[in-house]
């Protein structure tokens, strides 16, 4: 798309244009956004019609400029090599262990066969593979299906179940309120504070939520349209599997080295070469964890931006959204994701050693109070990150550059209140709970429905806990993609409003009546600036 800036006789009169047309149609709008070095100011505007607001002078934002596309190139390359650096370093250390501690797994194996013939009547009671295969095949085609019936109901009655998941936790918190007065009257009180601040809650939202229901519904037509997100998700997920077991086999050959210990101290004492290699492992564990989750959320913004802009290239299982914005994701923004994910990952490393540290009367205190200012401190930087990879996905920014833009729109439009209150989220936990209940509930449902599973009722309450499990972790994919696509979504009308009037008309004029109705005081269409084309990744 074309990224030249407007001339200022071209760019006034789109803009004058522009906002005749969102006042006609009864739209509230911003301020008009222009660039300051190269148009000029309009006078002015008044209106009689409902909706319509005085602007002047002072009143024109001059700071915010629409985002653009970057062109292909790695961002923050350093922060991807040293990612892929200790990814490769952990993996090639557990390959190299693996061989010799599989050599004496199989020998231990058959040393332990040859000694315990005589417990064959005891391990008849043990189930075989086949009633594990059952009960784990069983959870992941339950799960993955309650998922997508769950989108479905969502879809239709999202207002009613997001209104629904509000009442669930007041009547959670009101039923352990009720019990724990008996038990522990102060713990009751508490509770029962709790509950009545969640009714008023619910009562200062409640005209927040069909906006909540539209962006939700607008996500939900995303996934459903491309499902290949769940595969790019499962990959992930995978491939932190596989990480967790090859970073468990090098740090416990690496951390058993002679090297690594103390010699002056006790045996499980590490030196301060062995602290320091231990202190490392543990931040390529959090640092690895962050990234493939981050990878997956600059993903879905990506394909929620073709969507947004281009939906034919947005509309099958594994569509060009998917294919192209995860491979940016994974390859041209790696480094911007390895940047931010590595802040978190050094946040929480140290959180947890303070945490963790041995006790410290004269230090105690002091510790608790570092470790819960470094906790509200990672959690800022998790929600700035969880903005920043959007401009990411959608733009192909880096770190920085993301983190300032999408802030600075957000400041601009008005908008700080309004990310800070995402009602989705709530109703994705339950529906994320209620699916791996179901799930488990599945699996006991059909294995007493087989006869060989019979004897094996002794073993079903384990079956059970796995399905749960399984149903979670699978559920909790699909609401997390959900979860992601609804922050993209919130970036995309703030800063593309007209555009998604054009290719989802339906859907648009939704989003703006229940917009008006939520804020009548805060921006909805604007006029956005003429600073850069606007495109997708």
């Amino acid at each position: 798309m074309d990224s030249k800036y407007a001339t200022v006789q071209t760019a006034e009169t789109q803009v004058h244009e522009a906002f005749e047309i969102a006042v006609a149609e009864d739209i509230p709008v911003a301020s008009p956004v222009l660039e300051a070095s190269e148009l000029s100011v309009p006078p002015t505007q008044q209106s009689t019609k409902k909706g319509s607001e005085s602007y002047s002078d002072d009143e024109v934002s001059i700071t915010w400029e629409k985002g653009e596309v970057q062109p292909a190139g790695y961002r923050d390359k350093w922060f991807a090599i040293a990612f892929v650096t200790q990814f490769i370093a952990v993996s090639t250390t557990a390959m190299v262990v693996a061989r010799t501690s599989w050599a004496e797994l199989f020998s231990d194996s058959a040393t332990s066969n040859n000694d315990q013939t005589g417990d064959d009547a005891s391990q008849e009671a043990v189930p075989g593979i086949e009633f594990w295969a059952f009960i784990i095949g069983i959870s992941v085609l339950v799960a993955p299906a309650l998922s997508l019936f769950s989108m479905t109901l969502m879809h239709k009655n999202a207002v009613g179940m997001i209104t629904a998941s509000l009442w669930f936790s007041i009547v959670c918190c009101g039923l352990v309120a009720v019990c724990s007065i008996f038990v522990a009257p102060l713990a009751g009180i508490i509770y029962g504070i709790f509950t009545v601040c969640l009714v008023c809650y619910l009562k200062t939202v409640k005209h927040r939520i069909p906006y909540a229901a539209s962006n939700l519904k607008c996500s939900i037509s995303v996934l459903k349209n491309n499902l290949g997100l769940g595969l790019v998700a499962i990959g992930a997920m995978v491939g932190l599997v596989g990480y967790i077991l090859s970073w468990t086999l090098a740090f416990m050959f690496t951390i058993n080295l002679d090297v690594m210990k103390d010699e002056t101290a006790g045996d499980n004492d590490l030196s301060p070469l062995g602290g320091f290699v231990a202190c490392s492992f543990l931040l390529f564990f959090y640092w690895t964890h962050e990234v493939l989750r981050n990878i997956v959320r600059a993903t879905v913004s990506g394909v929620v931006g073709h969507w947004w802009f281009v939906p034919t290239e947005a509309a099958s299982f594994c569509s060009t959204a998917v294919l192209s914005s995860a491979t940016r994701a994974s390859t041209y923004s790696l480094g911007s994701i390895a940047f931010g994910s590595l802040i978190v990952a050094v946040l929480h490393l140290i959180r947890n050693t303070l945490h963790n540290a041995s006790n410290n009367r004269n230090a105690g205190i002091l510790r608790c109070i570092a470790a819960c200012i470094l906790a509200y401190i990672e959690a800022l930087v998790q929600y700035f990150n969880k903005w920043a990879y959007v401009y990411v996905g959608l733009y192909g920014y880096n770190y920085v550059d993301a983190g300032k833009r999408v802030m600075n729109l957000f400041k601009q439009r008005g908008w700080n209140v309004i990310i800070a209150d995402n009602l989705t989220n709530r109703l994705l936990g339950i529906m994320s709970l209620t699916i791996g209940i179901l799930t488990g509930l599945c699996t006991l449902f059909v294995a007493f429905l087989v006869d060989e599973f019979e004897s094996k009722q002794g073993w079903l309450g384990l079956g059970f806990l796995i399905g749960f499990v399984i149903g979670m972790v699978l559920s909790g994919i699909f609401m997390g993609l959900l979860s992601s696509a609804v922050d993209s979504v919130i970036v995309c009308f703030a800063e593309a409003p007209q555009e998604f009037n054009e290719t989802h008309p339906e859907l648009a004029e939704e989003m703006n009546k229940t917009w008006r109705d939520a804020w009548p005081d805060v921006g909805g269409v604007v006029i956005v600036g003429l600073g850069g084309g606007l495109g997708v990744v």
